[in-house]
């Protein structure tokens, strides 16, 4: 008993495996869902902007102005909230 596979059925099975549309658009829309999910746009990845240390400290100071901002206005808010 010959329980060998015939060539051309073998053939035709990995080249439909090969060349099915359904799964190449179906890796395609995950491949881009991941992208999407962990924000890892290629296009993105080769635009890589320089940031000086000068541009990190102006950040920085305006980042702690603004949570200071934020605090005397919450203070503010809380001291007519109890005039009320």
């Amino acid at each position: 008993m010959n329980r060998q596979e015939d060539l051309s059925k073998v053939f035709d099975r990995t080249w439909a495996a090969n060349h099915n549309d359904v799964a190449k658009r179906g890796r395609e829309r995950e491949r881009s869902f991941m992208d999407k999910m962990f924000k890892t746009n290629t296009c993105a990845k080769k635009e890589i902007k320089i940031v000086t240390p000068d541009m990190k400290a102006e950040k920085l100071q305006r980042n702690i102005t603004n949570a200071s901002n934020f605090q005397k206005q919450n203070k503010l808010n809380n001291m007519k909230s109890k005039w009320k």
